[in-house]
């Protein structure tokens, strides 16, 4: 008996996991992290690179999904920043010399929002689909 209600609660919960489909659709490996350390306050609108280097390496045209709770990518504010980097530059440069340059192809600040729109599918380089996300540099340029 106890268990009924408890079984009705859980399946009228909304689903917590927020998951989305970054794919590469460039020329080239990349490197991609959300800037959503806690620990070192780089949440946006703070658009300064973290100072540990994180993130996942994406091979030239390969899709890749990942499951976020909608708490950690919107614990603060409904908007995470997303950087892009070319693989080579990680490799040839220092995490300091990447952060003290801004070496980045793209920045996606994306909001809870854009990935509705987007339908959870984030795509390097930009997609016309995506003109409306915020992103340095601007779409098109």
């Amino acid at each position: 008996m106890v268990l009924l209600p408890i079984l009705l609660i859980l399946t009228a919960c909304p689903d917590s996991l927020y998951s989305f489909t970054f794919t590469n659709n460039s020329t080239s490996e990349v490197f991609m992290y959300l800037n959503l350390d806690y620990l070192e306050n780089t949440l946006y609108p703070d658009t300064s690179i973290a100072r540990v280097r994180t993130g996942y390496h994406f091979e030239q045209g390969k899709s890749y999904n990942y499951d976020y709770s909608y708490e950690y990518l919107f614990k603060r504010n409904d908007t995470v920043s997303m950087f892009i980097f070319d693989a080579d530059t990680i490799n040839l440069y220092s995490w300091e010399e990447i952060q003290s340059g801004y070496k980045i192809l793209q920045r996606y600040d994306i909001s809870a929002e854009n990935f509705k729109a987007l339908k959870y599918t984030i795509t390097y380089p930009p997609t016309e689909a995506m003109k409306d996300v915020k992103m340095y540099p601007p779409y098109g340029q």
